[in-house]
């Protein structure tokens, strides 16, 4: 029973109206454009259904002629052309009402469907852009790209679908069925009864070409990942001479996908051989009742050839749109597969929202605590464990340590990428999920040892600290951050495009060009994770100056590789294994002669050794 109740849900035209449904709000805004389309529709199937009128007509004319003895006298031709003159106008009025629903339809649906995909891709960046740091940590990249290009595109070919296939299709259909009614009442209703035959093919296949679909979806977002992978990576690609593994790894994706494509194309190309098998079969059954009837005396009576003719051409004028719309019901298969992605990501709500009440982040801020602040990506796998402390404003801190000893997860905290998983981070004694997180971002500037610019201009980089603010502002943020003076030299000044990642900068500017952008935002918290790390020792000279300047004023987090660029902060914390192990100033950690004081004459060793060198 459960295997007959999935067959008969062959069509699935209520979940694709269902996925309509979904997509009303995009599509809402165009309801004009929608009832050109419809009223193009109209348009279209009326001319195509009339065009059948004229054929009975014209078979009586010539009957007529040739029982007459074909007159063709002056009288006898100005009567037949009196005759045929308007089946001429009543085709000419059809091409017209074809020709312009045509126009209207095309115009219409292509705006609707562009218009559909636009905003869908919007929403769709909203959210993404609503979402935690952990959901980027999770999601590949390319497997987002795919959702928000390839599988968005599957709107705009349901919008086409539902109105031209699965509204329009049936419009054309009844329009020709009631011309059929009107020819012969009796053969119609023989017709009707036999007609839906044609769609059992597309029963049998509906369901199979929708879950191939879904998988075939799932493998091109592997593909998009391995696109985003090996462009962003192209340079360790290049300097290792990783070509041939990097293309016998996009041989084996693309078969995956290859395989599931042929899949799909299998389902729908036995559908489509099902449904044209099975058309041209009621056709060839409905010629032979045809030549059967004509040797009835019924035949006669029920009009005679010219009605035979005529009702005959309008089961060929139903083969078209009966044919699509079988083809409709199975392309809805693959949009609605697709859709089930993007809306996935579009039902996902954001992990970090502001609490009812929350309250606005203090501007002039007097302290951060971190209160047995504990944090885990994993369950059971703890990063951070009992990290308690305390931050007044102005003062320096910063945290040292191995590599994955919880550093970069700490700086994740304070803006609250993340929350922790125990214990609490308050500002001004308030809890930090207690605030607007929008209010308490507005407080905070990052500059990272992996600066990332946009592909536009150097001051739209630097404004995007400060969106409204002025050129004066810019050029002032430019020279705080000793990078106005390179600035001027290009030929181009501010309006200089920077490329992808800002790539026409060397290092020590591009990090200059991220400190500008941290020096428009003025804000009271500073975050540096290690910003000079990956220079070297004259962009390091200009960039520390740069950061000396930006600090004044700030409560600054730092993560530094070179313990030497830590030397003046207030408190410095020692963390191993997500533990806080030492705490104090650089002279208070050397007197203990600890981990910090052994990692410190170490780099001053390794230091002196290359200096010498």
């Amino acid at each position: 029973m459960g295997k007959r109740k999935e067959k008969l849900d062959w069509l699935n035209v209520r979940k694709a109206l269902a996925y309509f449904k979904r997509l009303w709000p995009f599509l809402k805004p165009q309801w004009p454009q929608m009832l050109l389309v419809l009223l193009g529709t109209g348009m279209y199937s009326g001319g195509y259904a009339v065009r059948l009128f004229v054929i009975k007509p014209f078979l009586e004319v010539a009957n007529d002629l040739t029982k007459r003895g074909a007159d063709i006298s002056d009288t006898g031709a100005a009567a037949i052309i009196e005759k045929v003159a308007p089946l001429s106008g009543v085709l000419l009025l059809g091409a017209a009402g074809m020709a312009i629903g045509t126009y209207l339809r095309q115009y219409y649906m292509g705006y609707m469907r562009a218009y559909t995909v636009i905003s869908l891709q919007r929403a769709m960046v909203d959210r993404v852009l609503q979402q935690p740091m952990s959901f980027f940590n999770n999601e590949r990249k390319g497997a987002l790209m795919s959702r928000m290009t390839a599988n968005t595109s599957a709107a705009s070919s349901l919008v086409r679908i539902v109105i031209e296939g699965i509204i329009s299709h049936p419009i054309t259909i009844v329009s020709v069925m009631a011309v059929l009614l009107y020819t012969s009442p009796i053969l119609s209703l023989a017709t009707f009864v036999v007609f839906p035959i044609v769609l059992v093919p597309v029963m049998l296949f509906a369901s199979r070409i929708r879950k191939a679909t879904k998988k075939r979806y799932k493998k091109v977002e592997v593909t998009g990942n391995f696109f985003h992978q090996m462009l962003d990576g192209i340079r360790v690609v290049k300097s290792y001479r990783l070509e041939p593994e990097q293309r016998a790894e996009f041989d084996r994706v693309s078969e995956d996908v290859f395989r599931r494509e042929r899949k799909v194309a299998r389902y729908k190309g036995s559908a489509r051989f099902g449904v044209e098998l099975t058309y041209n079969t009621v056709m060839a059954g409905a010629l032979f009742l045809v030549g059967y009837l004509m040797t009835t005396a019924w035949f006669t009576e029920a009009g005679g050839l010219p009605m035979f003719v005529q009702f005959f051409a309008g089961l060929i004028f139903l083969y078209d749109p009966a044919r699509k719309l079988g083809h409709s019901v199975n392309d809805v298969q693959e949009s609605t597969a697709a859709l089930d992605r993007v809306f996935e990501l579009l039902d996902r709500k954001p992990e970090l929202i502001d609490r009812e009440g929350a309250l606005e982040a203090p501007r002039e801020l007097e302290r951060i605590e971190f209160d047995n602040v504990e944090f885990h990506y994993v369950e059971g796998r703890p990063v951070l464990r009992d990290v308690t402390f305390e931050v007044k404003r102005g003062m320096m801190v910063a945290f040292v340590g191995q590599s994955g000893m919880g550093k970069s997860t700490l700086m994740d905290l304070i803006p609250r990428f993340y929350d922790p998983t125990g214990g609490s981070i308050r500002v001004d004694g308030a809890d930090l999920r207690d605030m607007k997180n929008e209010s308490w971002l507005r407080n905070i500037a990052i500059v990272s040892q992996d600066t990332f610019l946009f592909n536009t201009t150097i001051r739209l980089n630097i404004m995007s600290g400060k969106p409204e603010a002025t050129e004066a502002e810019v050029i002032e943020a430019a020279k705080a951050a000793h990078i106005w003076h390179d600035i001027e030299k290009m030929p181009q000044g501010l309006d200089t495009p920077l490329g992808d990642r800002g790539v026409t900068l060397s290092g020590g500017q591009r990090q200059r060009v991220a400190i500008a952008r941290a020096f428009l935002r003025k804000a009271p918290v500073l975050l540096l994770d290690e910003a000079t790390s990956s220079l070297d020792t004259g962009s390091e000279r200009e960039v520390q100056k740069a950061l000396d300047e930006l600090i004044v004023g700030c409560t600054v987090f730092a993560v530094a590789h070179r313990l030497s660029t830590i030397r003046r902060a207030d408190l410095i914390l020692v963390l191993n294994e997500g533990k806080v192990i030492e705490r104090g100033r650089h002279e208070d950690l050397m007197k203990l002669s600890g981990a910090y004081a052994n990692a410190y004459r170490l780099q001053q060793g390794e230091e002196s050794d290359a200096e010498a060198a």
